[in-house]
């Protein structure tokens, strides 16, 4: 019995402190949501009625399709840095007042959804167009062994170049690579060497496969391979 006295009181008690929610207001309306990059901005109107209670706080709830809710001053609302996907919304008004001593919170039905769609900003790899010359057609030193590179990295609109890389690879064992300085618009010119210092050179005839890579947001990619055939001589073979 004196259990149950003291579950009663502190029902009583619990009751007290809790806030009085009233659904009095009218809803928002004509819900808007324009996309721009990463970015959903929201809009809609409201209905003011004429009398209003004295509001302590005043605000709009915004209930993203996540189940996270934001809360908005005003009638606009930007929900930032949002990741690729569809995402809906609603928005019902909020205000706080104080009557009689009481907390009562005066709320309204939610609104009409509305949806916006961030996009990947980068939707498709690069296109990597590659041509390499020879310096010679036969040498004699290591120094000698270079290719002249060049090419483009070609983006389409709103996607980022990263890094670009070539691959260097003679079929015999040895392989290496390096970065590709690139300009503004993606083009690369320059110099690689055929083999690195530490690299056993053959002699007569070799075939190099050069590829050219390139990465965006979408992913890498990498250009068809340029072969071209050499011919080293030995310099410590007999004339």
């Amino acid at each position: 019995m004196f259990r149950r006295l003291l579950l009663s009181l502190f029902a009583l008690a619990s009751c007290a402190w809790a806030a009085d929610v009233r659904n009095e207001l009218p809803a928002p309306f004509n819900l808007q949501a324009v996309t721009l990059q990463k970015t959903i901005t929201l809009s809609w109107q409201w209905p003011k009625p004429e009398e209003l209670p004295v509001f302590t706080h005043f605000g709009y709830e915004v209930k993203r399709s996540d189940g996270k809710t934001f809360l908005a001053s005003g009638t606009t609302y930007a929900d930032e840095k949002l990741a690729p996907g569809s995402y809906s919304y609603v928005v019902r008004v909020r205000g706080v007042a104080k009557e009689k001593g009481k907390k009562v919170i005066y709320v309204s039905d939610w609104s009409e959804p509305a949806t916006g769609v961030v996009n990947a900003t980068c939707s498709r790899s690069p296109t990597v167009e590659l041509t390499v010359e020879p310096t010679q057609k036969a040498y004699s030193t290591v120094s000698a062994l270079r290719f002249h590179v060049k090419g483009r990295a070609s983006l389409e609109s709103g996607c980022t170049l990263g890094n670009v890389s070539y691959h260097l690879d003679t079929g015999t064992g040895i392989a290496h690579g390096g970065p590709l300085p690139v300009d503004a618009h993606g083009r690369f010119d320059t110099f690689v060497n055929a083999f690195g210092p530490d690299d056993e050179i053959p002699s007569g005839h070799v075939s190099f496969a050069i590829t050219a890579t390139a990465e965006n947001e979408a992913g890498p990619a990498t250009s068809n391979a340029f072969t071209i055939d050499v011919y080293l001589r030995n310099p410590y073979a007999p004339h």
